[in-house]
């Protein structure tokens, strides 16, 4: 598998992540699946890749420490043929907390997750020896930052974390021939509301509904093909930004 192009997508067993992983795949990539506790999902997509003439392997990681994160690039190069040439930093951890009641434990674990980890994975990713040939970074954020509730105090700040890391990578990493850039969905899938109350929300952003895990994808195809664009965020959110209601989407 020299020749094979390789990619690690975190959060792969289930939303956004699983559906990024497997528009990787239909790009022809060998894919590393990152799960935590999503083995089911992960263990489905494997398969399900593996049996239409595919490339993957499972690799399960705590996320919420981080120092050990970055050896997810070294297990994926081993196992698939390295380098790693696409790194998706999906996974991501949501609890609901505010400045008043936050406790350092839930403000550590979802610093962890969704900002400590991904910048160590970049960190290992810009560490391989051989670099792969035009390398790209995509970090998951979330439209909602743009009109953050408080009341998802340590999320948000994960998340503007990862934004502001994103930006500072890609200019910092921008010399070794590696982009780095940003997807920030908006109502893709629903998360703590009912079906009844996402299909409603989702109806009243500019675009109306439509807006699914293909549109996210298709963000990631235009990062894969556009080779001169680094420290960029796409927005994905049929408008929803515009608004400034709040709910959280990240996938």
């Amino acid at each position: 598998m020299a020749d094979q192009k390789i990619a690690l997508v975190t959060g792969a067993g289930k939303r956004l992540g699983k559906a990024l992983a497997e528009g990787l795949a239909e790009e022809g990539y060998a894919i590393g699946l990152h799960y935590n506790s999503s083995v089911d999902g992960a263990e489905e997509l494997h398969d399900r890749i593996r049996a239409e003439g595919g490339q993957s392997v499972l690799l399960q990681k705590d996320l919420s420490q981080p120092e050990t994160a970055g050896t997810l690039i070294s297990d994926a190069a081993a196992a698939l043929g390295g380098p790693v040439s696409v790194l998706i930093n999906s996974a991501s951890a949501f609890n609901t907390d505010c400045l008043s009641d936050l406790t350092l434990d839930s403000w550590q674990f979802l610093m962890n997750v969704n900002a400590a980890a991904p910048v160590f994975l970049m960190q290992a990713f810009a560490q391989q020896d051989p670099l792969p040939d035009g390398g790209l970074i995509v970090n998951m954020l979330d439209t909602q930052m743009m009109s953050a509730s408080p009341e998802r105090f340590s999320y948000f700040c994960g998340k503007f974390a990862l934004d502001g890391a994103t930006r500072l990578a890609a200019y910092d990493l921008g010399t070794k021939g590696i982009r780095v850039n940003a997807i920030a969905p908006g109502l893709i899938l629903p998360s703590d509301q009912t079906q009844e109350n996402f299909d409603a929300r989702q109806k009243l952003t500019p675009l109306g509904p439509g807006l699914g895990p293909e549109d996210i994808v298709g963000a990631l195809r235009y990062f894969l093909s556009a080779s001169q664009v680094t420290g960029h965020t796409i927005v994905v959110d049929a408008g929803q930004r515009l608004m400034g209601f709040g709910n959280s989407s990240i996938g």
